[in-house]
């Protein structure tokens, strides 16, 4: 057993194919391997814009040696008067033996002849070699390209195979390469073929060669490169995760240099500037303890040039024009109040049949009046805010940089003299632009963010373009995860299906027939994932939302309370009793009546019961009408002993009809109560509330 190295070596990679790639090798080699008994463990992956490669520990040289049994024709057929018949010859034909190897096996059909073989075991090259043929076809990769006379295709042009296992080259090939045991270095620090010996000095090779091999390990020296650069200028990298990812599968040899630009450029927005960095030049933007953009970047270099600072220069030569194109379209955008464009919000479409973006802030602005009502909040700053919020399409800057749109409109919101709650509408209203991204943090901002998703839910789901598989091209999953997000997280008492019912009567005679129960229940399915996430039992999700409440906040105070409950020993009994009380009551033909004779009571459990219902039945319904579950829940559990003893004790489907429907009638209104909060029967009590999602928040 000794160690397998593959490595497929290109033309540089675009970086966002780079890791999938590389580790579509890995697995796909692995597969095979592990199917064929030669190695159980799975690879290291290697990979840089110009290899892909998978290292494997222990793989065998060859599989072992297996026995086969072929079955040939029934005993019956196979023999005539004791000679063989031309169907078992046929038979010892085909599989290249003679009659002395027939062997015979009882099946529940009878007799059958079969012979036994050794099949030998493939060497490691036989099975590799069609894998390899294989896993080319199905690489992942946007489009393949042809080169040169060859008929192969591949993201980028191939250069080299390396196929070794130990110190012997296996002989594959693939897309017209032969494999060897030669491997390239950086394209300019080591022009030549360097020579692997064995799997286990590839990366030593490598790095001699100025190239590391190891994305994990150059990602690190990144982080600490472009931190070091930093430290030296007095600031801290913006380093985002993905564009971190990024230029670590952009160069081989990575070294973190800092640059300068003009401190007139700190005018334009920041996000601007570090937007124009990040997306054009795959720069660190630098920002000083007080969060100010310092005028300055961290570039990561793909070599280690003799002349850094000619590198640097060359730089800040390429990101000087970018900045003076944005500075430009600034200044263009500061000639104009942000309110002047409201009148070409009707030139930009937000849907055929729904309007324009113009159409669309008409409709907000009814929504959001009416939220302004419910959640008193400024009516007029929220008319204000609603008014502006989508102006920024217009401008400039956004046209040029479209991730800017709401953060321009916050800046010339605020130029413009808003009030800082108008301004921050502007760009809060987007969030959250992420799972689990910031949400808006006002009044203001959260009324417009709400008017805004719940336009575009309504309209959109309101059409019949509903979201199938991972298609959800206008986002109607965000938007619903936002709206609960907003609602829960904010403490913002809102009905959804009045939410979603006011939204749509803005919409007129656009939207003539939606299906509101259908999209009700969709939002709910989104609040159902959301409330998992956040760590409450599927169960007891499942038993709240069972009471067709609307309200997230209730649907989450009703959670909290089923999580306390649950863990009381009341709550297996009368979970239990729930469930067994709503299969009596199912059968029950002709219906129950409500009220209760005290005078049919013949057993002492039957009155103990009813005098238990009188006695929690006004502090419960109390403690529901003030939306205080846990000491609903918590009264509720003292119809637990009462419950067990007319269980224990009582008859319940007595021969005598008036005995029947009495105790039919305390048990249906004992389930009223118990399932005031929640249907008790749909809980697993007993379970852990947090085995499969987490702990509870």
């Amino acid at each position: 057993m000794t160690d397998l190295l593959i490595e497929l070596g290109c033309e540089e990679l675009p970086a966002a194919s780079v890791l999938p790639m590389a580790q579509h090798l890995g697995n796909a080699l692995f597969a095979q391997l592990q199917a064929s008994d030669l190695c159980d463990t799975p690879p290291q992956i290697f990979a840089t814009p110009r290899r892909l490669a998978a290292r494997f520990t222990n793989v065998g040289a060859r599989q072992a040696d297996a026995t086969v049994e072929r079955r040939g024709p029934a005993k019956a057929a196979a023999y005539k008067d004791g000679e063989p018949t031309k169907a078992l010859l046929g038979f010892l034909r085909s599989a290249g033996v003679s009659p002395d190897a027939v062997e015979t096996v009882e099946t529940p059909k009878g007799e059958w002849i079969v012979v036994r073989q050794t099949q030998p075991g493939k060497t490691l090259a036989e099975v590799l070699e069609k894998t390899m043929a294989e896993l080319m076809k199905t690489m992942p990769m946007p489009k393949r390209m042809r080169w040169g006379a060859h008929s192969h295709e591949f993201l980028r042009p191939v250069v080299w195979l390396l196929a070794l296992h130990g110190s012997q080259v296996l002989p594959l090939q693939t897309l017209g390469l032969t494999a060897s045991n030669t491997t390239r270095g950086h394209r300019f620090h080591a022009r030549d073929a360097l020579l692997v010996a064995d799997p286990s000095v590839y990366e030593q090779v490598l790095e001699q060669a100025h190239v590391v091999a190891d994305p994990d390990k150059r990602r690190s020296i990144i982080v600490k490169g472009v931190q070091a650069q930093a430290s030296k200028l007095g600031g801290t990298p913006v380093m985002d995760d993905e564009l971190v990812d990024e230029v670590n599968c952009l160069v081989e040899w990575p070294v973190a240099l800092a640059g300068r630009f003009d401190e007139e450029f700190l005018e334009i927005p920041k996000e601007a500037l570090i937007q124009t960095m990040q997306e054009n030049q795959r720069y660190f933007a630098l920002l000083n303890p007080q969060g100010d953009l310092l005028p300055a970047f961290i570039t990561v270099a793909n070599l280690d040039s003799q002349n850094a600072q000619t590198v640097i220069d060359g730089n800040e030569r390429v990101i000087r024009p970018r900045f003076a194109d944005t500075m430009f379209f600034w200044n263009q955008d500061k000639k104009q109040p942000l309110a002047s464009h409201q009148e070409r919000l009707g030139r930009l479409l937000f849907q055929e049949k729904l309007g324009s973006v113009a159409n669309k802030v008409a409709r907000m602005q009814a929504l959001g009046q009416w939220l302004s009502e419910e959640l008193s909040v400024n009516a007029s700053d929220v008319s204000m805010a609603v008014s502006l919020c989508k102006c920024d399409l217009n401008t400039e800057i956004v046209k040029e940089l479209a991730k800017m749109q709401g953060i321009c409109g916050r800046y010339y919101a605020l130029r413009d003299g808003c009030n800082a709650d108008v301004a921050e509408a502007m760009e809060q209203h987007y969030f959250p632009k992420q799972s689990g991204g910031a949400l808006p943090q006002s009044g203001v901002s959260q009324v417009v963010s709400l008017a805004d998703k719940t336009d575009t839910l309504v309209g959109i789901y309101g059409l019949g373009l509903i979201p199938t598989g991972a298609k959800d091209p206008f986002g109607l999953r965000r938007a619903s995860i936002g709206i609960a997000r907003i609602i829960i997280e904010q403490q913002r008492d809102i009905d959804l299906a009045e939410l979603l019912e006011m939204s749509r009567l803005s919409f007129g005679e656009r939207l003539p027939k939606p299906d509101m129960s259908a999209m009700l229940a969709y939002v709910i399915e989104r609040l159902r994932g959301y409330l998992l996430e956040r760590g409450f039992a599927v169960d007891a999700i499942d038993a709240v939302l069972a009471k067709q409440v609307t309200r997230p906040l209730d649907i989450v105070s009703r959670l909290e309370a089923i999580e306390q409950f649950r863990q009381t020993e009341a709550a297996v009994s009368l979970a239990a009793a729930s469930k067994r009380i709503a299969n009596i009551l199912k059968k029950v033909e002709g219906g129950v009546p409500t009220s209760i004779d005290v005078a049919l009571f013949k057993e002492a459990a039957e009155q103990q019961l009813f005098e238990q219902l009188v006695k929690v039945q006004p502090a419960i319904e109390a403690a529901m009408d003030s939306r205080d579950y846990a000491k609903a829940m918590q009264d509720t559990a003292g119809l637990r002993v009462s419950v067990d003893a007319f269980f224990d004790g009582v008859m319940v489907m007595d021969e005598d009809p008036a005995l029947r429907l009495n105790r039919l009638a305390i048990l249906q209104r004992v389930n009223a109560l118990c399932c005031g909060t929640a249907e008790l029967g749909l809980l697993r009590p007993g379970e852990s509330s947090s085995s499969e999602h987490g702990t509870v928040k």
